[in-house]
């Protein structure tokens, strides 16, 4: 009972991830330049931005312990695949986009090989993270816990807190958005679960760790903004997954939740049964053809509030007062959330239904 309290709190964090890189999706579609509603943004994505890290740190944490199986990364591509080809050809059912274009070659050759391509550039990191863990398993597995955390150590200081310190872009500097800074989280999540997360031994230090790197670089990045100039790459950093605010937020916000007992119950059950989709939700919304095409029809369904609220942001005006736009804002990214959920969840009991029936004699 105690491992599957445990093991719900982190499937509740891994759908509160997923709802959060949402979230980064949508400010990306609706930043304001300045005035009250952009502190609100900063703030806003501040909280959010760890969240790509959280996903890899729980695959970390659960796959060290896990024997290799090339039935992960393949189901990961076939899910992948299912939607960079099927969503593609919906929308051009539905006149969204045209057959021309849908069925063109650069089209059809990304779509074919979305993680060669980079399309969705997380299950590219993702799949060859998968292909390397057990080689990074045996290493959690043989070195001594000196050696593990002086290579870790090594690790950070190259992919994390160099370029957190550095004014220029080094070259080899991927923004985390590349599979090395995913090996790294990988090690960082497998060396938890064998010695623990060091000082952070609650939720409460958990949170304050979060909160307090939030905070760290919500007020940076709002420092960095008004320097501009020569400081204009550095501006970005804060916002990088392998920022070292970011990583220590994502730290937080795991230790936090691994602390999180669920009652087993209905709750616990529901858990359970969507955070499966999580994949799914981030392939769909995510898909190339889809990502620029939510949004608009998000203001369209919410009707006058999502139109006021487009207007006010395509006017630059940033008049649209900060609780009208978390209202728009929880509201739409719910409503995107929410279906995304839905259509993986039939998409997963097609997929078991064709299974069962294959294993009928």
């Amino acid at each position: 009972m105690e491992g599957k309290a445990r093991e719900a709190g982190f499937e509740l964090l891994r759908i509160t991830a997923m709802y959060m890189v949402i979230v980064l999706h949508y400010l990306d579609r609706t930043a304001a330049q300045t005035g009250s509603l952009a502190v609100l943004q900063t703030v806003l994505e501040s909280l959010c931005i760890p969240a790509v890290n959280v996903f890899v740190l729980i695959s970390g944490y659960f796959l060290s312990a896990a024997p290799f199986s090339w039935k992960r990364p393949v189901r990961v591509i076939a899910q992948t695949l299912f939607y960079s080809i099927l969503i593609p050809v919906v929308l051009a059912v539905l006149g969204a986009v045209s057959f021309s274009e849908v069925f063109g070659i650069y089209h059809i050759w990304n779509s074919v090989f979305p993680v060669q391509s980079g399309q969705y550039w997380f299950v590219t990191a993702y799949v060859v993270m998968a292909c390397f863990s057990p080689l990074l398993n045996a290493a959690l597995e043989r070195m001594d816990r000196m050696d593990l955390g002086g290579m870790l150590a090594a690790l950070i200081l190259f992919f994390c807190v160099g370029k957190s310190l550095s004014p220029i872009r080094f070259a080899s500097d991927r923004y985390g958005y590349d599979f090395g800074w995913f090996l790294v989280l990988y090690l960082i999540g497998g060396y938890i679960r064998r010695y623990g997360a060091g000082s952070v031994r609650s939720a409460r230090a958990g949170w304050a760790l979060y909160f307090c790197s939030a905070a760290g670089t919500a007020v940076l990045e709002t420092v960095l903004q008004r320097n501009g100039g020569s400081l204009t790459y550095f501006a970005s950093v804060p916002y990088h997954y392998n920022f070292l605010l970011c990583l220590t937020g994502a730290l937080g916000l795991f230790c936090a939740f691994s602390h999180m007992h669920i009652r087993e119950g209905k709750l616990a059950a529901l858990i359970r049964r969507i955070s499966p989709a999580m994949l799914g939700v981030y392939l769909i919304h995510a898909q190339a053809d889809l990502a620029d095409r939510w949004f608009p029809w998000m203001n369209m369904l919410t009707g006058k509030l999502g139109e006021g609220f487009s207007q006010a942001m395509a006017d630059r005006a940033c008049v649209t007062p900060v609780f009208r736009y978390l209202a728009v804002l929880f509201l739409q990214v719910t409503l995107v959330f929410a279906s995304c959920t839905a259509i993986d969840l039939v998409r997963g009991g097609l997929v078991r239904a064709v299974r069962r029936r294959k294993k009928r004699p």
